[in-house]
């Protein structure tokens, strides 16, 4: 599910959006904010080049290259 779509409709489930409203700047601005900071405490967790903090912005900015990489299989 594409990252704006999920957005939408967690504020809907929280009554910040009506069933029609469109996303607001301001509350998507308000996302952004709370995923950073949710990024930078994931920065404390895994490798310096590879973490959590790297996880959350590869999904909250739909950034393909920050996913981790598979474990190799042994």
């Amino acid at each position: 599910m594409e990252i704006e779509v999920e957005l939408v409709e967690m504020a809907r489930r929280a009554g910040e959006l009506g069933p029609d409203d469109p996303m607001r700047p301001t509350l998507r601005d308000f996302a952004d904010e709370v995923a950073g900071r949710c990024a930078r405490i994931g920065d404390l967790y895994g490798d310096w080049d590879r973490n959590a903090g790297d996880h959350i912005r590869a999904v909250m900015h739909e950034l393909p290259g920050l996913m981790p990489k598979p474990a190799a299989k042994s």
